[in-house]
């Protein structure tokens, strides 16, 4: 299942937006939220980031059972996702070129060994830039 866009009105008459994740343990997210809080410290603690106040925006998880919970909307951003995307709608690129070159040398690509796999996923790198990021 897909992760869901979820808008909560509070009582303060704000509205509060969070990411609704199920079938999915939240504690990786927490962990991530602590490895970035250690990070803003170092960044925090060196002249030159400190100076340019330079952080990682960090967000809520909130855990609502073993398997599902909240994440909290970072606003004004971007997923990496739409990023990719909208580079290669503007310049024609299939959205899941890798996927199609993968598919096409390799049909039965989810019963194939692991080293197969590999070899595989490899070939699709190797006929794509994988540079879509560096140039958004």
């Amino acid at each position: 299942q897909r992760p869901r866009k979820l808008t909560i009105h509070g009582g303060d008459g704000n509205d509060y937006v969070f990411l609704l994740k199920g079938h999915e343990d939240l504690r990786q997210d927490e962990r991530v939220m602590q490895l970035f809080g250690l990070v803003n410290t170092l960044l925090q603690n060196d002249r030159t980031t400190s100076e340019n106040d330079l952080s990682i925006a960090r967000y809520s998880v909130t855990p609502l059972s073993p398997n599902s919970g909240l994440i909290g909307w970072v606003p004004n951003c971007d997923t990496l996702h739409t990023l990719i995307r909208e580079f290669r709608e503007a310049r024609k690129i299939p959205l899941n070129i890798e996927h199609r070159l993968m598919m096409a040398m390799a049909p039965d690509y989810e019963h194939l060994p692991l080293i197969n796999k590999v070899e595989v996923f490899e070939h699709a790198l190797n006929e794509t830039t994988g540079d879509d990021l560096a140039k958004v």
